[in-house]
């Protein structure tokens, strides 16, 4: 059985944070998530109780600090959702959770609106012919030296990434996106990619749970399904 604590990539115990509804391993370098983990389901989806909350926040639980309202405020970036609020309207508390701004990355407003919102959307679609839909998301820095935002230095990402794994009864289907922080992008199926990608650009490990048989299988190509 796959669950939630079992499937995220490896984190010290210093910089995991396991709220209610995701977990995410905090990088104090970057002031950002190197991953959130959270997944949906159709009951999930369906079940819309909670309405927006925009209570953005600093998040409590990270003990070096997250990131602040004021590194965000005029600095031409979106506090950019890595779990989406979207995908948060099951539960009021998950909503809520979702403003931490442990859970944000600065992303150029035509981004944030525009393909990433796009893909989150689709995503929730694919959430329905799955079982449960795990997804993995964060920043990706193709360098040691970025550029940040606010007294923090908040580090702007390069792209952002995401990794979903699909259950439908015993299989398994998988598929990543890698796409550039820039404005005027559209199409977020040209930025598909497979999770052996994005594990070459985040040095993360995905799916180290399972079989090294059937993670090597899954990592190498993108799951057909995703393309219906």
């Amino acid at each position: 059985m796959l669950i939630h604590a079992q499937l995220h990539p490896v984190c010290d115990s210093a910089s995991l944070i396991e709220h209610r509804f995701f977990s995410l391993c905090y990088n104090e370098k970057t002031e950002q998530a190197d991953w959130v983990f959270h997944y949906i389901t159709p009951n999930r989806l369906k079940n819309k109780v909670a309405s927006r909350s925009d209570d953005y926040r600093p998040d409590a639980e990270v003990k070096t600090g997250s990131a602040e309202l004021s590194d965000y405020r005029h600095s031409g970036f979106d506090r950019g959702h890595l779990c989406p609020a979207g995908d948060m309207g099951f539960d009021s508390v998950a909503m809520s959770e979702s403003f931490f701004l442990s859970n944000m990355c600065p992303q150029f407003a035509g981004f944030n609106n525009g393909i990433w919102n796009s893909l989150e959307q689709r995503i929730r679609q694919w959430g329905l012919m799955f079982d449960t839909l795990f997804i993995f998301t964060g920043p990706v820095f193709y360098d040691t030296t970025y550029s940040s935002i606010g007294e923090n230095k908040v580090a702007i990402p390069d792209a952002c990434y995401k990794v979903l794994l699909g259950k439908k009864g015993t299989v398994l289907h998988s598929i990543g996106f890698i796409i550039p922080n820039l404005d005027g992008l559209k199409n977020y199926l040209a930025y598909s990619v497979a999770v052996d990608k994005v594990e070459e650009v985040t040095l993360l490990d995905f799916f180290s749970v399972l079989e090294d048989s059937i993670e090597a299988i899954l990592e190498k190509k993108k799951s057909n399904i995703f393309f219906y």
